[in-house]
């Protein structure tokens, strides 16, 4: 199964997926494509990457997503949807600049997703982990909000015929998310 875990930034993400592979060790793993890019990522002086980070990210992640088939195992962190809803809660780029990210890669990603079987969100919410001092837990919010809107509600309609992947919102319970991965992978 082709897995992405998706959530905002310190919502548990990498001590899930370590939690998983310990069980299921077969399948490979492809870390966040910002840990693969930190050096060569703009940042915005008070929220994520900026107009060409976010760029970079989404291509990368499209194309580490290619080299996957069906019935591979793969977790992912994150998916290019993920750098669509950073895109849409970041304030500091204009509402242009947004627009223009997210329609120039909406056609990709829609088609990159069919390499996934299953996407997990990670909420914010409830009794999940805290953000780290310092974050700015508006924007931190802003991304769940976002990522809400686009992997549950699919407001970019991403999610339409019988090749998308299944969308899974994980119990803000730690304790409880690795046991719904486990059972779903």
């Amino acid at each position: 199964m082709r897995i992405a875990v998706s959530g905002s930034h310190s919502t548990g993400k990498s001590t899930l997926i370590a939690a998983f592979l310990a069980e299921r060790p077969h399948y490979a793993h492809e870390p966040e494509a910002y840990e693969l890019l930190a050096d060569e990522i703009s940042m915005t002086p008070a929220e994520g990457p900026d107009f060409d980070g976010l760029t970079a990210l989404i291509e990368l992640t499209i194309l580490v997503l290619a080299d996957y088939q069906p019935g591979d195992g793969v977790i992912l962190e994150r998916s290019p949807v993920d750098y669509l809803a950073y895109a849409a809660a970041t304030e500091s780029m204009t509402g242009s600049e947004r627009e223009e990210l997210i329609e120039t890669h909406l056609a990709t990603i829609r088609e990159a997703l069919r390499h996934l079987d299953l996407i997990v969100l990670l909420p914010v919410s409830g009794q999940g982990v805290a953000g780290r001092p310092g974050e700015d837990e508006g924007y931190r919010q802003r991304v769940d909000d976002e990522l809400r809107r686009a992997l549950i509600d699919d407001d970019y309609d991403l999610f339409e015929g019988p090749d998308a992947p299944d969308v899974l919102e994980l119990s803000p319970v730690p304790e409880e998310q690795l046991a719904e991965l486990v059972r779903r992978a």
